[in-house]
């Protein structure tokens, strides 16, 4: 299972930057193994797709549905929907701009028909059924907001939302613990209010992340983009299991201080980056990873780092590995399970789709 037992020196590294605890909850520890055991995955191109001059990045869905997010430019919608054989245009929404039905950023995450499109300038999110994109073509949906200054949000039960907490931050060597949840849940009619006063402001460390939710299994699973480590919760938010590795990436932190807050940030030459894309279907979650420290200074971008795939399980369990040998901005998973449709950077920095073939 590539699993190993977690050594105290293990843990105690994890509980350095972790505000999360639970003392029934698993700590199991990815062998460094599923990196260079990993299968490598050819990419084939599927198309450049020239004509969409403001695209960011491609999601497919059913194999059949282009889901183009664009970028911020004036009267251009965020999102655009095409059918991918024939290259017709279906659906436009959220049009940059300040006004209803309007979006003024667009961080957006599929999960099986759902599209999460997240509005984090404007605090408000946009839940998007695909399938009624497809079948009807007066379906439209307004963004609500969710007040949380938080750019990671997802559906939760009952008409609420989760949402990753912005103030979630442990660190002993620094001497500092918020003490504060991992996430927080609100909804459009019981709105969440934070009542406490943070000395340090966090956001910049700890708001990013993935939340990747099965309520068919009861199963959350939490993956940071900033620290090498999955939390797998119910869906009453207990943890169940928190899973470490493959990488050891510490922190290197900086607290600038001003008139108004002591701000956290990663110092300028360590910035490191674990998991940042997901796909799921019913069986399995696999999420991006890239397990190494970015160093602006040098000029480095993202797309300098190639990529890995980890195969989970619903209940957390490493099912396998793949290499990308490439970085992507994007990934999905074909109707079959068979292969990953992704979004590769050119030389000259435009987006272009690429699909590997699952070995």
């Amino acid at each position: 299972m590539k699993y190993k037992k977690i050594l105290f020196a293990a843990i105690l590294g994890s509980m350095l930057y972790s505000c999360t605890s639970n003392k029934n909850a698993d700590d199991l520890f990815l062998e460094k193994s599923i990196k260079s055991d990993a299968k490598f995955l050819q990419a084939d191109t599927i198309g450049f797709f020239e004509d969409l001059i403001y695209a960011r990045d491609f999601h497919v869905y059913q194999d059949s549905i282009l889901i183009v997010r664009n970028r911020k430019y004036e009267d251009v919608y965020f999102l655009e929907f095409y059918n991918l054989p024939q290259g017709k245009l279906l659906k436009k929404m959220f049009r940059l701009g300040n006004g209803p039905n309007e979006m003024l950023s667009a961080k957006i995450e599929i999960n099986g028909n759902l599209l999460t499109a997240v509005d984090y300038v404007k605090d408000q999110v946009a839940l998007v059924n695909i399938d009624s994109v497809l079948q009807d073509s007066l379906y439209q949906i307004n963004p609500n907001r969710y007040y949380t200054h938080s750019p990671t949000v997802v559906q939760y039960k009952e008409n609420q939302y989760l949402v990753l907490n912005p103030h979630c931050f442990k660190d002993r060597e620094l001497g500092i613990d918020n003490k504060a949840s991992r996430f927080i849940v609100t909804s459009k009619k019981n709105i969440y209010v934070e009542k406490n006063e943070y000395r340090y402001y966090t956001w910049n460390v700890v708001a990013n992340g993935l939340i990747i939710t099965n309520y068919q299994k009861n199963i959350i699973a939490f993956a940071p983009i900033h620290r090498p480590e999955i939390e797998i919760y119910d869906d009453d938010l207990t943890l169940l299991k928190h899973i470490h590795g493959p990488d050891k990436l510490p922190p290197n932190y900086r607290i600038v201080n001003d008139f108004d807050n002591n701000e956290i940030l990663f110092k300028k030459d360590y910035i490191p980056y674990t998991y940042l894309n997901y796909c799921t279907n019913e069986d399995f979650f696999y999420l991006t990873y890239m397990g190494d420290y970015l160093h602006p200074s040098k000029g480095e971008n993202m797309e300098d780092y190639p990529l890995w795939v980890f195969k989970f399980d619903w209940n957390g369990n490493f099912i396998g590995s793949y290499f990308l040998g490439r970085y992507v901005s994007s990934i999905s998973l074909s109707a079959d399970g068979k292969s990953f449709y992704a979004t590769a950077i050119s030389e000259e920095k435009n987006p272009f789709l690429i699909k590997f073939a699952i070995k």
